[in-house]
């Protein structure tokens, strides 16, 4: 019974970051001459984030050291490897028009190969964003301009237990004899 009330409560913290997860907005950004296809916007956060890839890719120095974690909306919490300043974000409107707007970026190493980019709410407030994700839009106004750009999302990505969970949830599964066992598990 116990095993199975954490395992509920695994379960629950997994919702609440697969909520997180599910409700970013990506969209296609640009910064410098690297295309970053995994930019997202994450209205949640007030760190913008760039990734070791990119960091990487852009051959950059940080402008500021930093010596502090961030603990995100996920279930993960990082440490900042420094502060890269003024960054140039470049997105392209439904139009095609290209609109650049600068903002500073935490770097993160999260682990992941490709470059990525998470515009936080700094950036979205900067531009005067609104993010209407049922539309899969991104409407902004800068500098007297008002812009929409295309967004996406990606679904989410289950991955398997390890095979010692998978043991545990079927033997857990399997010890229930009829609906009274049933009814007092839950």
């Amino acid at each position: 019974m116990r095993k199975m009330c954490q395992s509920h409560i695994v379960k629950k913290k997994e919702s609440i970051s697969d909520e997180w997860f599910s409700s970013l907005q990506y969209l296609n950004a640009k910064i410098d001459d690297l295309t970053i296809s995994n930019s997202f916007l994450n209205s949640a956060s007030e760190f913008g984030e760039v990734n070791d890839a990119t960091i990487n890719a852009l051959e950059w120095k940080a402008d500021k050291p930093s010596d502090f974690a961030i603990k995100g909306n996920s279930k993960h919490i990082t440490d900042s490897l420094g502060w890269f300043t003024d960054v140039p974000i470049s997105i392209k409107d439904k139009d095609g028009k290209t609109v650049t707007a600068t903002r500073n970026f935490t770097r993160i190493d999260n682990g992941e190969l490709e470059p990525m980019l998470c515009l936080s709410m700094t950036w979205i407030r900067k531009v005067q964003g609104v993010l209407d994700p049922n539309k899969n839009q991104f409407r902004m106004k800068f500098h007297g301009k008002a812009y929409i750009i295309l967004t996406f999302s990606k679904a989410l990505v289950v991955k398997d237990l390890p095979k010692e969970e998978q043991d545990q949830a079927s033997t857990n599964s399997s010890s229930l004899t009829g609906d009274r066992d049933l009814k007092k598990s839950v």
